[in-house]
């Protein structure tokens, strides 16, 4: 994250920078909102800066609202108020609790955020675009696409029943603790479910390598499939998988949601928090696996639920 930071900026100049001096010319950058530094290429090389907001649009409206917020005492203050939030343009009721652990074109569908989406117009002209994504459909990756090489579970999946296993995945981004994940084994293997687990390199926030429970893998035998990566939507799309235990990432969200699949949701930070409000309360398309207290593995029984 620091090379994003202070790093990989200079290199998109440089990139940017030659781009513009060639023929047809580069008229536009598109670029994340959560970074701040890609705003400043397009005014040095004049062009049109496109601004990529990668989450839904409620936490879009809350970022833009956050004067409200302020307002009425929910946010800035050491004392912000406990209660319910019912203010902002375009959303329901929303507890403290879910906003997002830190607070422009959204991904999003309309017909997911409706009332949410026709606020934020009437605000600033913007145009949702995962319907269209949605719409074409998913296509399997012909290119590599990843900082980790996909192990193949499909030819395993062909050996379980119809939506009898859940996918275990927590994202790119997020580190979990060694008690975390010893929970959650302990929970897969008192489930008695059979699962794919993705445990990424560098997903534990320390440098042991040996975190999984002693006997975990002679227990879970061919129960358990642990990959460190995998092709996710060829995953999700498959019909064995029968749930997910997810970080509410968007992307995820949206995949899951296109594949009828239901979440266990365990967000640990950003906007993964607000996402599970929409999944969880709003949509009601998934269950908690835990609310905001530490992971426990007598939650295993929330995994048959699912």
């Amino acid at each position: 994250m620091e090379s994003l930071i202070h790093v990989f900026p200079a290199y998109v100049d440089d990139f940017v920078g030659k781009l513009a001096l060639k023929k047809p010319q580069v008229t536009c950058l598109i670029a994340d909102t959560f970074f701040v530094w890609p705003s400043k290429i397009p005014n040095k090389y004049n062009l049109v800066n496109v601004s990529f907001w990668t989450e839904p649009a409620l936490v879009l409206t809350i970022h833009y609202h956050l004067d409200l917020l302020n307002i009425n005492g929910h946010y800035g203050r050491h004392d912000n108020r406990e209660d319910a939030i019912d203010y902002i343009p375009g959303v329901g009721s929303i507890e403290p609790k879910d906003l997002r652990s830190y607070l422009q074109a959204p991904t999003t569908v309309k017909e997911l955020e409706p009332k949410t989406i026709s606020a934020l117009q009437e605000k600033q002209p913007f145009h949702p675009i995962a319907s269209t994504f949605l719409l074409n459909g998913f296509q399997k990756a012909t290119a590599a696409n990843s900082l980790w090489s996909y192990s193949d579970c499909i030819q395993w999946l062909q050996t379980k029943p119809h939506g009898s296993v859940l996918y275990v995945s927590f994202g790119s981004l997020a580190f979990c603790s060694r008690e975390d994940l010893a929970e959650v084994a302990h929970g897969l293997l008192l489930s008695k479910v059979s699962f794919i687990w993705v445990l990424r390199p560098g997903i534990l926030d320390s440098d042991d390598t040996d975190f999984l429970p002693v006997g975990f893998e002679e227990e879970m035998k061919d129960r358990g499939f642990v990959v460190p990566w995998c092709c996710q939507i060829s995953v999700i799309s498959h019909p064995t998988v029968g749930g997910f235990l997810t970080d509410c990432g968007w992307n995820s969200i949206l995949e899951t949601i296109w594949f009828n699949v239901p979440m266990l949701c365990y967000p640990p930070f950003t906007d993964q928090i607000t996402n599970r409000k929409l999944v969880v309360d709003d949509w009601k398309i998934g269950l908690n696996l835990c609310d905001r207290k530490p992971i426990r593995r007598d939650e295993s029984q929330k995994i048959s639920t699912v």
